[in-house]
Order: structure tokens, then C-alpha cells, then sequence
């Protein structure tokens, strides 16, 4: 590192620009650093002397150490929050549990956004899993709150509290846009649509299908044209919700067949889109996944469970095959214009 990172990192430090910012900025330096060339002489040199950090080498491996000694401290924490309130929550007032929750994700939540301030890659990832971990204590708190102080019905409740995580998470993801943010977003809005549409009483389980997929999909168009990132976690993470939604509703006694056919029809899909284009490459992973799970399915629901459904996964896995070479010779292929 040279002096102009440095300053980088000490404006992260001082809140005048994101860690996001301060990355692009340190690439920005990196591919336009001047190649080094003579010393400058005495005359040469300004006569102001100036004073520059050394380069914080040394810096990186206590980074590395502080960021392992956070995650042990996370989880000592966990572990005797877990054993002190599993030996006296039973005596502890309504009142009280709030009072231990409550400052316990505000703690977490503290610690996450002062982690977050550093440009250095620890204190980043150290970052992502404590403002995680806010999500999940969001809804202890809300399931405290809900549940004992409130007096919520099962399903308001539930509703409460993936509400509540789903607010936070996207409150965290909106400021940081990171994997782990993105991820957690995703996951309390899937969970939030599971407890409103989840079927009971023998209701179909369609709506929750057809919802889940309209959200991967809507989180894969989001990511296509620029709107989240990482994009290759959001290609991913909503493929997989849109093509294991239509696989919930496999067993479905009356549409069960169509939706099987749907999500063959779905990851097929995205295993071509991932083939024809290079951006979009990771939709392969979510296509692939589908084809394997709902091509065999979807054979012996309509012919029965005989070799005809070992032949369709040897036929699905020579399709992957030569798609992979395709992809891969596609790969070898100089561009127009380039040697």
C-alpha cells in the first residue's frame, strides 16, 4: 500500500466515504499507479517536508487475528447466553426478557456498524456475520415482544417476526451491498411470504410456489439489470428460491405433475440462458440443480418409477455435458478484435 491508500482507509475510518467507495478508489489507484522509475535527487525533492503513514503491512495479519478473536467472541457469547437463559428464563419477568434481548441486539448491531467503517477485508467479513446475526436476534426480540408481551395468536406472530427481520435485513442490505445482506434480505422475504401463504386445513400449496418463484425470478431480473450485487449471489440465490418453490409443490395431489413440468420447463431455462450469455453464466448452477431434481420426478410421476427414469437422468446429465463444453470452447475463443 502507498500513501494515497492510507488516506483512503483513514476517510472509511472517518465516515466520509463507504467501504464500498473506498474499494473502487483503491482499484482506481492500483490500475493508474505510475511504474517506478529514480530516485528523485535532493534538489529535486520538496523542501516541505511531508509526512506519510508507512504502509500498514504489518497491519494485515493483527486484522486477520482481531477479526478469528471476534468470532470466538460471538460465540462465546451465544454459548453462555444460551446456557444462563436455558438455566433461569422460566423465572424471568416478561420485563426482563426484553431487557436482555433488547440491548443484546443493540450490542451486535453496534458492533457490526464499527466493524463496518474499516476498508480491511476482515473487519468487512466480521461486519457482514455480526450484522447477520442482528437479523436473527431482530426476531428473538420481536418473538419476545409478540409472543409473551403481547399475547399474539401463533400465526400473527410468526408474521410479526419475519416482518420485523425482513425490515432490518433490508435496511442492512440497502446500506451495505454485501453477500451475506443480500442473502438474509432474501431469506426473511421468502420466510415473510411462507407464513402468509403456507397452507393449512388442505389449502393447495401452489399460491406459495408460484409466489416464491415470481420472487426469485423478480431477485434474478433485479440482478440482470444491475439493481443488486453481487449479482452472481442474486443470479444464484433467486434461481434456486424460483425452481425449489415449484418443487415444493411437487406433491400437490391435484397440480403437482404441472408444477414438476414448470420448474423442468424453468431450469432448462436457465441452463440455455446461462449458455448463450457469458454474464449470466452462474444461472447454470440454479438450472442445473432443477433439471437434476424435477427431470427424474417428473418422469416417474407420469410413467412410473422403471428405467425410464434412469434413462432420463442419463440423457439430462449428457445434455449438462455438452452444454459445459459449449460453454467452455466459448470461453477459449478470442473476442472480435483482440489477438
Amino acid at each position: 500500500m502507498n500513501g494515497i491508500d492510507v488516506r483512503i482507509d483513514e476517510w472509511v475510518e472517518a465516515g466520509l466515504v463507504s467501504p464500498g467507495t473506498a474499494a473502487e478508489l483503491h482499484r482506481y489507484e492500483h490500475d493508474h499507479l505510475a511504474p517506478p522509475g529514480p530516485a528523485p535527487t535532493q534538489e529535486a525533492a520538496s523542501p516541505v517536508p511531508v509526512d506519510v503513514p508507512a504502509a500498514p503491512e504489518q497491519a494485515r495479519p493483527l486484522a486477520l487475528v482481531g477479526e478469528i478473536v471476534g468470532y470466538l467472541g460471538a460465540v462465546l457469547i451465544i454459548v453462555a447466553v444460551s446456557f444462563l437463559l436455558g438455566r433461569t428464563w422460566g423465572d424471568i419477568p416478561t420485563v426482563g426478557r426484553i431487557g436482555i434481548v433488547a440491548p443484546l441486539t443493540a450490542l451486535v448491531a453496534v458492533a457490526g456498524a464499527l466493524a463496518a467503517r474499516s476498508a480491511a477485508g476482515p473487519a468487512q467479513r466480521l461486519a457482514s456475520v455480526l450484522l447477520l446475526a442482528t437479523v436473527g436476534l431482530t426476531g428473538w426480540l420481536t418473538w419476545v415482544i409478540a409472543d409473551q408481551a403481547i399475547g399474539l395468536e401463533e400465526r400473527p406472530g410468526l408474521i410479526a417476526i419475519t416482518g420485523a427481520m425482513t425490515v432490518v435485513a433490508g435496511g442492512i442490505y440497502a446500506w451495505r451491498r454485501k453477500a451475506l445482506a443480500q442473502l438474509a434480505a432474501l431469506g426473511t422475504l421468502a420466510a415473510l411470504l411462507a407464513v402468509v401463504l403456507a397452507p393449512s386445513d388442505g389449502r393447495s400449496s401452489v399460491p406459495l410456489a408460484l409466489a416464491w418463484t415470481a420472487l426469485g425470478l423478480a431477485w434474478v431480473g433485479l440482478a440482470m439489470v444491475g439493481r443488486l450485487a453481487p449479482a452472481g449471489v442474486a443470479l444464484i440465490g433467486g434461481g434456486l428460491l424460483a425452481t425449489q418453490g415449484l418443487q415444493n409443490a411437487a406433491f400437490d395431489d391435484g397440480t403437482g405433475t404441472w408444477m414438476l413440468a414448470l420448474q423442468v420447463a424453468l431450469a432448462v431455462g436457465m441452463v440455455a440462458v446461462a449458455a448463450l450469455r457469458r454474464p449470466l453464466v452462474l444461472l447454470i448452477i440454479p438450472g442445473a440443480i432443477g433439471v437434476m431434481q424435477g427431470i427424474p420426478m417428473l418422469i416417474s410421476r407420469l410413467w412410473g418409477d422403471t428405467l425410464a427414469v434412469w434413462g432420463g437422468v442419463l440423457v439430462t446429465g449428457v445434455a449438462l455435458v455438452a452444454v459445459a463444453i459449449r460453454m467452455v470452447r466459448g470461453r477459449g475463443r478470442p473476442l472480435a478484435g483482440h489477438a
